[in-house]
């Protein structure tokens, strides 16, 4: 019988003893997560309710995703000290930034990078010898099958002079209309179709005044068109890739 009571008592006080540990350790995980959200707290001091509550749950978000600390810390910090600034603007974080996941998502991915695009002389030498190949092309298609081969007044003088310009012209309208897509300074849509226009009939102009012009300005072989088309195209191809100049520059 005596054996009996001390088992019970023996397992009532290791069955006390487990209930003390198990209260301890929930005190100490009571205690720390009041220590952590005193120390966001503090991390967040001065800003606005709902900018508080957006910056942690982000920084939670960050941290459930296993997200270094110290960038993470870095982030946060760089964040934090924008919105006090901003905030006294009206301005909320998750209009400012997006919501929590977007924002998350944006800085694990990184920052991302500028693009810069390439200098318009590039681009106006790209389309100066892409408009270059396809004239000489044209020409000694035409030439192929004209009845009069070789007499069109369209040689080095005007295909040279019409190509440059028109690779000008053509770099500034994608320059004009890449700025409207990112966003940048913009013309009126009305004023760049005037611009178009103008540079439509400025090029028919100067092609028919060039083509009047004698010297160095008479038609080619079909041979000699053929020739030019390959080389410009040549010379395009390996400039697009010396200079790294993209498909789409703007």
């Amino acid at each position: 019988m005596g054996a009996v009571v001390g088992q019970g008592n023996s397992e009532n006080e290791n069955k006390k003893r487990n209930e003390e540990v198990a209260q301890k350790q929930t005190e100490a995980l009571q205690e720390k997560a009041t220590e952590k959200k005193v120390a966001v707290q503090n991390q967040f001091a001065g800003l606005t309710k709902r900018n508080e509550d957006y910056m942690f749950r982000l920084n939670r978000v960050l941290e459930e995703r296993d997200f270094p600390a110290e960038k993470r810390t870095a982030a946060i910090q760089e964040m934090t000290t924008e919105l006090l600034e901003k905030q006294r603007q009206g301005v909320i974080a998750a209009k400012y930034y997006g919501t929590v996941t977007e924002r998350a998502q944006e800085i694990i991915a990184g920052p991302k990078k500028v693009y810069t695009p390439p200098a318009f002389w590039k681009i106006a030498l790209d389309n100066g010898l892409m408009i270059f190949t396809l004239f000489c092309a044209m020409y000694a298609v035409l030439n192929q099958f004209s009845v009069k081969g070789g007499q069109t007044n369209n040689g080095i003088l005007t295909l040279l002079v019409t190509s440059a310009f028109a690779g000008t012209g053509m770099a500034y309208f994608y320059r004009v209309t890449g700025q409207r897509r990112s966003g940048g300074k913009k013309m009126p849509f009305w004023r760049v179709i005037l611009v178009s226009l103008a540079f439509m009939l400025l090029w028919v102009a100067i092609y028919t005044l060039i083509a009047q012009v004698p010297f160095l300005n008479q038609g080619l072989s079909v041979f000699a068109y053929a020739v030019l088309a390959v080389l410009a195209f040549g010379l395009r191809y390996l400039l697009k890739k010396k200079l790294d100049i993209p498909a789409r520059p703007f």
